[in-house]
C-alpha cells in the first residue's frame, strides 16, 4: 500500500503572503523559468529520465522492435523485469544503459548462496558486457512490503550480487540494490518527521550500510496516482499531477517552512528524513518506478489520457530540469517511467493494463508535452498543445484572466470582437480560451504560460471551431516581436480591453532582467 497521505491541515501556507497580481505573478514566474532554464543549461548530465519495459502484452513485440522503438524515442535508459537473454542481445552495441533485475521468485536461491548468486551474474551480466551496457541490477522488487518471508535473505542477495561482481571487476560499473514501495516511509508528511517502517529497521540498517559502502542508491517505486486515490480528497488532484499551485495551496512543512508543490518532491524528500532517522545522510536516491495510468474503470475517473500525459510531461521536465527538491535543491533524482506499453495481458483492475506511454504497435498512447528536454522522447507534441479555459473555472477569475491577456499581457484579441471569427460563442469561457492561447504561443509554450490563476490547462485537442483558428506553433513572431496588441478588443460582456503600457514594459524589464542573471549565474 503507498504511503500514508498527508493530513488536510497541511495544505496550508504557514504565512502565506498576499496574492500577486496577474501581471506580477507573470513576471515572477518569467524570472523562474529563465533562471531554471540556466540552471538546466549549466547543471550535470547525471540526471536522467528512462522507461522500464514490462512484457504483460498479448502479442508482445521482439526484442529488435523494442529496441528500434528506444532508438527512435531517444530513450537512453531502461530497466527490465529480468534478464532476458533475447532482450539483452537485442541491446548490444545501442549504447543504452540497462538495468536488468532478479525475480523475486529467484531471491531466495541467491539470498541463500554465494554460488548461486555468481552463477546468475556470469549467465546474466558477465555473458553480455561490454557490447550490452548493463549499469544496474535490482535484486527483488518491494520485498520487505510484498515478500516479507523472503526479506531476512534480502541483504545477503545483495552481498553475494555484489561479491560475483567484485569477482569479474565489474563492481567499479555497475551498481546493486533493490527497490522499495514508498509505503516503506511512514508518516510521509511532513517530511522532516519521515521514517521507515520501524519493524524492519534492523534489515534498513544493514541495507542501508550496503549500499552506503558500494555507493549504490536507495531505489523508490513512487506513486502519485495511488497517493491520490487513496487519500480520499485530501491531495488535491495538481498537486500531484505537478500543476503550478498558488503558494497558499502548497503543502507546508511545519518544521522546516519548506514549501512543497508536488507529492513526488515530498516524498523524495521524506525518504532523505527516514534516511537520515537511521543515521544515513549520503545515500542518493533512485526512482524506479512512477507513472500515471491513461485509463480506469468508473472508480477511477482521474485515469485519464491528459492527466497521463500531464504527470509523465511534467515529471520529466522536473526531471531534467535539476530542480531537485526543497530539502535538496539542485540535487535531481533520476527517475524511470511505468511504463515502455500498455500491457493488456496483465490482471486486476483496468488501469492495471494501462500505464504505458504506447501500444503493441508502438503507436503512441498520447504524445508526451516536452520543451527542451534534449535527451529523451524524440515524438515531442511541442507544436501540438494549446491552452485553454480549465472546465468548471469561477467566471469572474476567467474575465479577469483574459482582460489581463488582452491588455497588458498584449495577446491581440482582435477576432474576438462583434463579427470577427472567434466572436461565437459569445461566453467568457470562450473568449478566453482563445486569449490565453495566443498568449501560450506568444511566450513559446512555458508550462507557466497556461495557468492564469489556476483558470487555464494545457490540452492536445484543437479547440479550434468554425472559421476560429486556434494557432497550435510558434509562429507568430516577426523579427523577434510578440504578437501584436490590439487597443479595442471586447469581450462577450462588453467590457474593452485597455493595454497597460507600464505593466507590460515592467514584466518585460523583469523578464529581461533574468536574462542577464542566467548568463552571469
Amino acid at each position: 500500500m503507498p504511503h500514508t497521505p498527508p493530513l488536510l491541515s497541511d495544505f496550508h501556507s504557514v504565512t502565506s503572503p498576499p496574492p500577486l497580481s496577474f501581471p506580477g505573478m507573470m513576471a515572477v514566474l518569467g524570472l523562474v523559468m529563465m533562471l531554471l532554464l540556466a540552471a538546466a543549461a549549466s547543471a550535470d548530465e547525471g540526471a536522467f529520465v528512462g522507461v522500464n519495459i514490462g512484457t504483460e502484452l498479448s502479442d508482445m513485440p521482439n526484442p529488435t522492435q523494442v529496441v528500434a522503438l528506444l532508438k527512435t524515442q531517444n530513450i537512453r535508459h531502461v530497466r527490465l523485469y529480468d534478464a532476458d537473454r533475447a532482450m539483452l542481445q537485442a541491446l548490444a552495441n545501442s549504447g543504452i544503459q540497462v538495468t536488468v533485475s532478479v525475480p523475486n521468485d529467484q531471491l531466495l536461491g541467491i539470498g541463500q548462496s554465494n554460488a548461486t548468486a555468481a552463477n546468475w551474474v556470469a549467465h546474466n551480466v558477465v555473458a553480455h558486457i561490454p557490447a550490452t551496457n548493463i549499469t544496474t541490477i535490482a535484486v527483488g522488487s518491494e520485498i520487505l512490503t510484498a515478500l516479507p518471508n523472503a526479506a531476512p535473505l534480502l541483504v545477503s542477495a545483495l552481498r553475494f550480487i555484489q561479491s560475483a561482481l567484485v569477482a569479474a571487476n565489474l563492481d567499479s560499473k555497475i551498481k546493486v540494490s533493490t527497490p522499495h514501495s514508498s509505503s516503506l516511509i511512514l508518516d510521509s508528511f511532513p517530511p522532516s518527521q519521515a521514517f521507515f517502517n520501524r519493524s524492519w529497521d534492523p534489515i534498513m540498517v544493514q541495507l542501508l550500510q550496503f549500499l552506503q559502502s558500494t555507493g549504490s542508491p536507495l531505489m523508490l517505486n513512487l506513486y502519485p496516482y495511488y497517493d491520490y486515490m487513496q487519500s480520499n480528497g485530501v491531495i488535491p488532484l495538481d498537486y500531484a499531477l505537478f500543476r503550478p499551485l498558488p503558494p497558499s495551496k502548497e503543502a507546508v512543512d511545519s518544521n522546516t517552512l519548506l514549501h512543497y508543490t508536488n507529492v513526488f518532491d515530498s516524498v523524495i524528500d521524506a525518504a532523505y528524513s527516514a534516511m537520515s532517522y537511521l543515521n544515513f545522510t549520503n545515500i542518493p536516491i533512485l526512482v524506479l518506478e512512477s507513472g500515471w495510468p491513461s485509463k480506469g474503470d468508473s472508480s477511477e475517473p482521474d485515469a485519464t489520457v491528459e492527466n497521463a500525459n500531464t504527470y509523465n510531461s511534467n515529471l520529466i521536465r522536473h526531471v531534467l530540469n535539476n530542480t531537485g527538491t526543497p530539502k535538496r535543491p539542485g540535487t535531481s533524482v533520476s527517475t524511470y517511467i511505468y511504463e515502455l506499453y500498455n500491457e493488456d495481458a496483465r490482471s486486476g483492475a483496468l488501469s492495471e493494463k494501462n500505464w504505458g506511454l504506447f501500444d503493441f504497435n508502438g503507436v503512441p498512447i498520447y504524445v508526451l508535452r516536452l520543451r527542451d528536454s534534449g535527451t529523451v522522447f524524440a515524438n515531442d507534441t511541442t507544436d501540438q498543445t494549446y491552452c485553454v479555459a480549465r472546465d468548471g473555472a469561477d467566471p469572474k477569475m476567467l474575465q479577469a484572466a483574459l482582460d489581463w491577456a488582452c491588455g497588458p499581457g498584449r495577446v491581440n484579441c482582435s477576432l474576438l470582437l462583434q463579427g470577427k471569427a472567434c466572436y461565437d460563442p459569445d461566453k467568457v469561457a470562450a473568449h478566453a480560451s482563445y486569449a490565453f492561447n495566443l498568449y501560450y504561443q506568444m511566450m513559446n509554450k512555458a508550462p507557466e504560460s497556461c495557468f492564469f490563476n489556476g483558470v487555464a490547462t494545457v490540452t492536445t485537442t484543437n479547440p479550434s471551431h468554425g472559421t476560429c483558428e486556434f494557432p497550435g506553433m510558434n509562429r507568430t513572431f516577426v523579427n523577434g516581436t510578440a504578437l501584436a496588441q490590439s487597443q479595442n478588443s471586447t469581450s462577450g460582456t462588453g467590457s474593452q480591453y485597455v493595454r497597460n503600457d507600464g505593466a507590460w514594459k515592467m514584466m518585460m524589464m523583469t523578464i529581461g532582467a533574468s536574462l542577464v542573471a542566467a548568463v552571469i549565474l
